[in-house]
Order: C-alpha cells, then sequence, then structure tokens
C-alpha cells in the first residue's frame, strides 16, 4: 500500500463520485477505515448520509474547493468515470476559468491528458490524490487465467491484435478496450464506454460465437484516476454477445465484484485472462 493511501483514522477523504460500482466500494473502505467521506458528484448518485455531499458541475471549481477545504479535506480520490460534458455545459466559476486557462490545450485533448492536467493543478492546491489501485488494491490482478475456460489458440491470436491495437492508439489517447473476432477488428471504446461498445459489436460478427474483449490501461496512463475497469455488467454483456472471454492488463485493470464475476464467467463458460501489458 503506497503511503499516499494510508490516512489516519478520523481523517477527512475526499470522494468525487463518477458512474459505476466503484464509488460504492470506495465509501464503504473509507468507512471500514473509520475515514470520514466528504463527497462530490456531478450526476444523479443518491445523496449519502455518510458525510457532507455536494452535488454540483464539473465547472464549479472554485465551489468544489471550498467544499473540500471547508472539511479539512488533504486526500481526494477518484470513484469511477466522471462523465466528460460539452464546454458550452460546464457553467464555469471564476475559479474554473482560471484553471481552463491553466489547461490550455489539455481541455481539448483526450481523457488521459486531462485528468493528468486536473490532478496536477489538484495537487497545486495542495491536495494529495489516492490512486483507487493502492485504496482497493485487491481490485488489481496478477497475470494468469482466472477461470475454468481457457483462451483457445484463436483467442490468443485475437488478445495479441487487439493489444497492438490499443497500444497503437495509444499515442491519441483513445480508447482502453477493443473486440477482435478472428483477426477482425470490431470495435475500438471511444466516449460511449465498453457497455455500448460490446453492444455495437454483436451485428458486426461473422459467426454467432467467437471473440474477445480486451481491456488494458493506455501507455503512460495515469493511473490515479480512470482506470480499465471490468464487473459483472461487463461479464454479461460479453456472454449476450457471444464472445469467448476478456483479456485485461495486470496491476492496472480494476475487478469489481471478483467473486461474482468469477462465477458468472463460469457459469457462461467464459474466460478471463489477465496479461502482462
Amino acid at each position: 500500500m503506497s503511503k499516499s493511501s494510508v490516512i489516519s483514522q478520523g481523517c477527512s477523504i475526499g470522494i468525487i463520485a463518477g458512474s459505476g460500482d466503484l464509488f460504492s466500494l470506495i465509501l464503504a473502505e473509507a468507512l471500514n477505515r473509520q475515514l470520514y467521506p466528504v463527497m462530490v458528484s456531478f450526476n444523479d448518485l443518491p445523496l449519502y448520509q455518510t458525510g457532507p455531499h455536494l452535488r454540483t458541475s464539473l465547472g464549479k471549481i472554485g465551489e468544489i474547493l471550498d467544499f473540500f477545504k471547508i472539511h479539512n479535506v488533504e486526500h481526494i480520490i477518484f470513484a469511477g468515470k466522471v462523465p466528460r460534458p460539452s464546454l458550452t455545459s460546464l457553467g464555469f466559476d471564476a475559479t474554473g476559468i482560471k484553471w481552463m486557462q491553466k489547461l490550455g490545450i489539455k481541455a481539448f485533448s483526450g481523457d488521459d491528458a486531462l485528468l493528468k492536467g486536473i490532478t496536477e493543478l489538484l495537487s497545486n492546491e495542495g491536495f494529495q490524490i489516492i490512486s483507487p489501485k493502492d485504496f482497493l488494491p485487491k481490485l488489481i490482478l496478477k497475470p494468469g487465467v482466472y477461470t475454468s475456460a481457457h483462451p483457445n489458440a484463436t483467442d490468443i491470436q485475437d488478445i495479441a491484435r487487439s493489444q497492438v491495437v490499443l497500444n497503437a492508439l495509444s499515442s491519441a489517447d483513445v480508447g482502453q478496450a477493443c473486440i477482435v473476432h478472428e483477426g477482425l477488428v470490431l470495435g475500438v471504446e471511444a466516449i460511449e464506454g465498453t457497455q455500448n461498445l460490446i453492444e455495437r459489436c454483436y451485428a458486426l460478427k461473422r459467426n454467432p460465437v467467437g471473440g474477445v474483449l480486451v481491456k488494458i490501461a493506455k501507455k503512460n496512463q495515469t493511473t490515479l484516476v480512470d482506470l480499465p475497469t471490468i464487473g459483472v455488467e461487463t461479464i454479461t454483456s460479453v456472454h449476450k454477445c457471444g464472445l469467448n472471454g476478456i483479456a485485461i492488463s495486470a496491476n492496472t485493470t480494476q475487478v469489481l465484484d471478483f467473486n461474482q464475476v468469477i462465477n458468472l464467467c463460469n457459469q457462461h463458460s467464459l474466460f478471463l485472462k489477465v496479461i502482462e501489458d
């Protein structure tokens, strides 16, 4: 566990709530460690009664910073993917405008460049950013096959093909997931997210059964925010799509609800292979 993830009992921890189940896991872990959660969200997540909760827009940077500082927050963790709205809908306050000027081209670049810029600005404000993989280290897996089913020779080739594609796109800050079927790239994840990627690739398959989903972190991606993630919903979608299994990057891709994920994979004869990236 890194030093940044060790916080004394009773201290505040700022949680920026995103989509998916990661938020509830991080909140539960914070409470388990007897920390005081101070939460900010930008969507329709329910208001939790476990601590102060600010619902605002992403452009209200001054409001967010003041909220954290009032509640003595020194450590911040991003819990799930924060939707990226259009610039016209952000509703910047004065501090938000200053941040946009400091971010410059990063504000219009890919997600990773933008998130790196935001974490740097938060650090400049005196906050320490905690990586989810340090706060919840059990979500990250080591290389190996974790299921009863194993990838066949074609699956191995499709996994390798996906890695080549995703690594090539890393420099453009695009895509953490790719679906390949018999050597053909059916789709690469863009702004629509993994679930929509899987759904749109179903109609593109040559055969009803076969193909793999690969999720790996981008090269030089910050591990502080928006790590690749799979969970029960991913497994259900992969099964519906008729894919043979999933390959994810070791030490960077998070697996939510591990036991349920493995049980569901085994139930549907899907493989989960963790690969060196």
